[in-house]
């Protein structure tokens, strides 16, 4: 019996972003997807009622095993669903472009993001390659004793 494929969902800023970085989407989809997940892209989906994408999205966010959060512009559902992660035991994968910092300090300060500092989009594919999706977890860390997102079995927190 064949294992089910594992979602990952792609949250970005949408409303009111200046330009949605579609070649930022695409590397990230395109990293998703080598590793065998499945990604689900919002901001690549058509825009409909708030109702419809409320229900839409949650529906994903159920479904999704990891979060990767473009966190470069300030977005209400993009922290809304770094919310919806913390409550559910979800890890974050959290990238900002050095040209953006700070982050929020209560994204930053959540035991269940990992955040990836990048210079560009060459330097954040070198980074990604370096990473396993498999290897992301949200585990109770004995060092500091508190439920943490972890990498390679090493709490990203301490």
């Amino acid at each position: 019996m064949t294992e089910p494929m594992k979602n990952v969902y792609v949250a970005c800023s949408m409303i009111k972003s200046k330009q949605i970085d579609f070649s930022l989407l695409d590397l990230i989809v395109n990293w998703v997807e080598k590793q065998g997940f499945q990604a689900f892209v919002p901001g690549k989906m058509e825009d409909t009622s708030p109702k419809i994408v409320f229900e839409r999205d949650l529906n994903w966010l159920r479904q999704s095993d990891i979060i990767i959060a473009d966190v470069n512009e300030p977005s209400h559902g993009v922290g809304m669903e770094i919310m919806y992660a913390y409550e559910h035991s979800i890890p974050v994968l959290c990238l900002l472009d050095v040209n953006n910092k700070p982050l929020s300090r209560m994204v930053e300060g959540s035991p269940h993001i990992y955040l990836l500092i990048y210079k560009d989009n060459d330097s954040l594919a070198k980074e990604l390659k370096e990473l396993s999706l498999d290897k992301m977890k949200i585990v109770h860390c004995e060092k500091c004793e508190d439920i943490t997102f972890h990498l390679n079995k090493k709490c990203e927190k301490c």
